[in-house]
């Protein structure tokens, strides 16, 4: 078999491999590294390094082993003992900077952004042909890009958005900055005035417009300007997140709220939510809806990895229908087309189809023939059973509406912004002063990172 990939781990870090997803070892000797890549499969190994292999992940893997005949993927479990998965992913980011790294990576909590931008994933457009485009949502695929480049990609996909009353917000999806806060003022609200979980609303605001903020292509931040003078000064007050309730939204404490979609029954949780009149404004931005695209259990592909071809063969397989539905036969009480069991919309049209079709098939307990929910409510929210074709219709519309992506709130550009706010916040400085520190410190991230 040949070898595929450096394929090696270090043999000083103690990296636990899973041969064939359930065997562990720690570290290689020179003989093992001698022999990297051989075994009695015979076919040519892959290497996916992962901080948490999960029963989804190490499925997915025997499922593609035992059905494939040209490629063999072995685990390489980064997480030693009495460690946390944050240590595992920074020892998988070191692998990958000194081009030690597995040939595939799931990335977890790792930022694909940051690290495509550091040269050390590749770009997947290289094997995104016109023809295999079109088994998947395209606009989905073209907006999920760091700049120009696909470096994550992933079996489904979530969106999110902003929402709230028509009469309201206006009746048009996309707003630019100026425009939000200026409905915001209107109503003499300020970021209080947002319902739904947040983290902190001004890193929020740049992290799902974040190609307003910072250019990837070229590596030039932009943070010294009045629009995010502004943003500053609407969060200014902000005393931390309320859960958006349908009381809080009629009474207008709430003027919009965090919205999105990972399940077919959120947008009944919407409707009732928000009522019949709510429109998709999305996240304020300067082109676009404003509805952004992130992935759910993403995988990369290294780009120092030896085999991409076979890489992208376990990744291809992985985004399928075929993944897709051996993942729903392990959930033989679920409805086979529904894919109920996983988190997230499917990326594969077929599967996106087929969920939604078969979302709007109400089923039923064999013993009492009462319906059974598509989603169990709690705290105050009701249960919700199938979708109506109205709903489907509305889910088509949103996913279509798709047109940008999100930088997740565990990158350094958004740790950068939420640490020096909070200068801003207690009146110690202001907020040009701000925006130059978060300015120097983000470009000087982007030049060392370049």
């Amino acid at each position: 078999m040949t070898g595929c990939g450096n394929g090696q781990t270090d043999g000083n870090s103690g990296i636990q491999a899973i041969d064939g997803s359930n065997k562990e070892s720690q570290g290689q000797s020179n003989q093992a590294q001698d022999n990297q890549g051989q075994n009695n499969h015979g076919k040519t190994m892959l290497t996916l390094g992962t901080s948490d292999a999960s029963w989804e992940l190490t499925y997915a893997v025997d499922a593609y082993n035992a059905r494939n005949g040209q490629y063999y993927v072995e685990i390489v479990n980064y997480v030693q003992e009495d460690q946390d998965y944050a240590a595992a992913e920074e020892r998988l980011k070191l692998d990958l900077a000194a081009s030690k790294g597995t040939d595939i990576i799931w990335m977890g909590s790792m930022v694909a952004d940051e690290l495509g931008y550091a040269g050390v994933l590749a770009d997947l457009n290289t094997y995104l042909t016109p023809e295999e485009r079109e088994k998947y949502l395209t606009n989905i695929l073209e907006y999920a890009q760091t700049g120009d480049a696909l470096y994550e990609i992933a079996a489904t996909f979530m969106l999110g958005f902003i929402a709230g009353d028509s009469g309201k917000l206006g009746t048009e999806t996309g707003w630019a900055m100026d425009e939000m806060l200026q409905i915001f003022r209107a109503y003499n609200k300020d970021a209080n005035g947002f319902g739904g979980v947040g983290v902190n609303t001004a890193q929020e605001l740049v992290q799902h417009a974040i190609g307003d903020f910072v250019d990837w292509d070229s590596g030039q931040a932009d943070f010294c300007n009045q629009e995010f003078y502004d943003i500053l000064e609407f969060c200014r007050n902000e005393s931390g997140w309320v859960k958006a309730t349908q009381e809080t939204v009629a009474s207008g404490t709430h003027l919009a709220v965090r919205c999105g979609l990972a399940d077919v029954t959120d947008i009944q949780y919407t409707d009732w939510l928000l009522g019949d009149n709510w429109v998709v404004k999305g996240w304020p931005c300067h082109q676009g809806s404003g509805v952004t695209v992130s992935f759910w259990n993403s995988l990369a592909i290294s780009s120092c990895s030896q085999c991409p071809e076979g890489a992208w063969d376990f990744l291809e397989y992985y985004m399928t229908l075929d993944w897709l539905e051996d993942y729903a036969a392990l959930h033989p009480d679920l409805p086979p087309k529904t894919y109920a069991g996983i988190h997230g919309l499917p990326l594969d049209r077929l599967a996106f189809e087929e969920m939604l079709e078969w979302s709007t098939v109400q089923q039923y307990y064999d013993d009492t023939g009462e319906p059974v929910p598509f989603y169990f409510g709690e705290e105050g929210v009701p249960d919700f059973y199938a979708n109506s074709m109205e709903d489907v219709k509305r889910i088509k519309e949103i996913v279509a509406l798709a047109d940008g992506r999100s930088l997740s709130d565990v990158s350094s550009v958004c740790r950068i912004i939420g640490e020096e706010i909070s200068g801003y916040k207690t009146g110690a400085l202001s907020a040009e002063k701000t925006a130059e520190k978060i300015q120097n410190r983000v470009q000087l991230y982007l030049d060392e990172h370049k």
